[in-house]
């Protein structure tokens, strides 16, 4: 296997577990990984060093560091103490364009998931890989498939209320990049304008008949194979979430921000298991299997599986 060029990394912790884990990058150089220093998340511990690797600073001067030592990637490895920092350290390596991973268990009380990144030797494929390949084939065969329902569609929501066809909305996709999702419009033309941005409830008023029906055999969605084939959305993976909704969650829900590590999804493994978010506890639940989807994306069998038990909620009528 070749080896991977060297990627600056900073190990983020200052603990037992963070300078064992940097002796077991020593005994594995195949990894690629430069270590250029430790971040302390808290402390005033006064050793400066680890085998000469230094302690180049806290999370006050993160970007500097990263921009001093070209740090493209940062592995987080926290003590008990240093936990209730990791929603402030994943929030840092996403502003600066850093790529992280969790190497120990990153575990909160309020939230029953634990999250455990192993580094394996992989050489990770470019974007335009056999994900993208399928994706790109999977859209343009339900895009040429599905035309004469989308012309159906289109008549139905104009005979039954005022209003544009299509409905677009920004949502946020992989590394935080900000992009327009296209949906088949389902509810009455400016729905938020009174309101601003709110969930959409079960029996909501502002639902259209026609979009009770694209609602739930998620017609709706359709319009996202264009998407797809822009490349800002695969076919499997999170839900793409708006900023505004984004904002708030992040700050509630430790690992949220994790799941823009992927591209996100038509539909996903949250989707086809918790459905739509009603309360905060519906987001929680849903950024488990967000999560365990990322750590499991590889698994052919996991993805059949979500194809499958979407084709069965299309069939079912059990969207929302």
């Amino acid at each position: 296997m070749q080896r991977p060029p060297e990627k600056n990394t900073l190990i983020v912790g200052w603990n037992v577990e963070a300078v064992q884990l940097y002796d077991r990058l020593l005994e594995t150089p195949a990894l690629g990984y430069n270590v250029r220093g430790f971040i302390r998340p808290a402390g005033n511990d006064r050793r400066r060093h680890y085998k000469n690797v230094p302690v180049v600073g806290d999370l006050e001067n993160f970007s500097e560091c990263v921009k001093k030592y070209k740090i493209s990637e940062a592995l987080i490895v926290l003590s008990p103490s240093e936990k209730t920092y990791l929603p402030q350290i994943i929030d840092l390596c996403t502003k600066n364009n850093v790529e992280y991973s969790i190497v120990s268990d990153a575990y909160e009380e309020d939230y029953d998931h634990v999250v455990r990144h192993i580094i394996r030797v992989v050489l990770k494929p470019r974007e335009f890989g056999f994900r993208r390949i399928f994706d790109i084939l999977i859209s343009v065969t339900l895009l040429i498939l599905l035309f004469p329902l989308f012309i159906i569609t289109a008549i139905a929501i104009k005979l039954d209320s005022p209003g544009p066809l299509f409905y677009s909305q920004q949502r946020l996709g992989k590394d935080g990049k900000i992009f327009k999702v296209y949906k088949f419009r389902s509810m009455v033309q400016d729905a938020e304008k009174l309101t601003g941005p709110v969930w959409a409830g079960k029996e909501d008023p502002r639902i259209t008949r026609v979009g009770r029906i694209l609602r739930k055999t998620r017609i709706d969605e359709l319009p996202q194979l264009m998407n797809v084939l822009l490349g800002d959305m695969s076919f499997i993976g999170p839900r793409p979430e708006r900023p505004f909704f984004a904002q708030q969650f992040k700050k509630q829900i430790p690992f949220y921000m994790a799941r823009l590590k992927t591209k996100p999804g038509i539909t996903g493994l949250a989707q086809v298991t918790v459905g739509y978010d009603e309360t905060i506890e519906d987001v929680k639940e849903k950024i488990k299997k967000d999560i365990e989807y990322i750590e499991n994306k590889d698994s052919l069998l996991l993805n059949l599986k979500i194809l499958l038990k979407t084709i069965a909620v299309v069939l079912k009528g059990e969207g929302q």
